[in-house]
């Protein structure tokens, strides 16, 4: 995969301080809705026993909803209480990334403001694994325009470390379990491949989000 042109700085020392507390903030909200995913992933792989009766599998299914509603209501309030711009966020990823190169145009077309917001995570986060897992010499994002939207692609040319199938029962997976779920909300479609190439994220956005 393609790597890209545009390249941000770091923050400078007149930023640094509010920065470091929206970071603070934005863990702690990570930490909580990375929790509440993996009770949403358990109770999935629960309601899918072939042995549970119809009753226990529509409390199961019930308890689930609740746990969607929680998750949706705890976002919704973090959302109001902090947000990131693109540069802030292309200076956090090239702090995180400081021992690599990155090559990252953040410049794709508009989206809500709350997908907006959901995506920076979701950037943030992929940038993490890069760090901890991959072992990558660069990390890259762009973007291409499409007639329905525009696809958004980021990755690495690392390990190819990610494994969204095992983190569905990996407890130490916090990460990816966010990005899937966050994806599923935010995206129309999305694939991840990671292999001796590195990891590549191809996430698409319809033109109603693209305004």
């Amino acid at each position: 995969m393609p790597k890209d042109e545009a390249n941000y700085g770091k923050l400078t020392s007149s930023q640094a301080q509010p920065f470091d507390r929206l970071s603070l903030a934005r863990r702690l909200h990570e930490t909580l809705a990375q929790n509440l995913a993996v009770i949403g992933y358990d109770l999935d792989a629960l309601i899918g026993d072939e042995t549970l009766n119809p009753s226990q599998r529509a409390d199961l299914r019930s308890i689930r909803l609740q746990v969607m509603e929680v998750t949706k209501s705890f976002r919704d309030e973090i959302y109001r209480t902090r947000t990131l711009n693109r540069s802030e966020v292309a200076s956090e990823i090239k702090s995180i990334l400081s021992e690599i190169t990155t090559n990252i145009d953040m410049s794709y077309p508009a989206l809500s403001d709350e997908s907006e917001n959901l995506l920076n995570e979701v950037i943030i986060e992929i940038a993490r694994n890069t760090r901890k897992h991959s072992s990558a010499n660069s990390f890259y994002i762009k973007f291409e325009l499409t007639d329905s939207g525009f696809l958004l692609l980021l990755g690495d040319d690392g390990s190819g470390a990610i494994n969204f199938k095992k983190s569905a029962t990996d407890h130490e997976s916090f990460g990816l379990r966010g990005i899937d779920e966050l994806l599923k909300v935010i995206a129309s479609d999305y694939q991840c491949r990671s292999d001796k190439s590195g990891t590549h994220f191809r996430i698409a956005f319809p033109l109603q989000r693209a305004q």
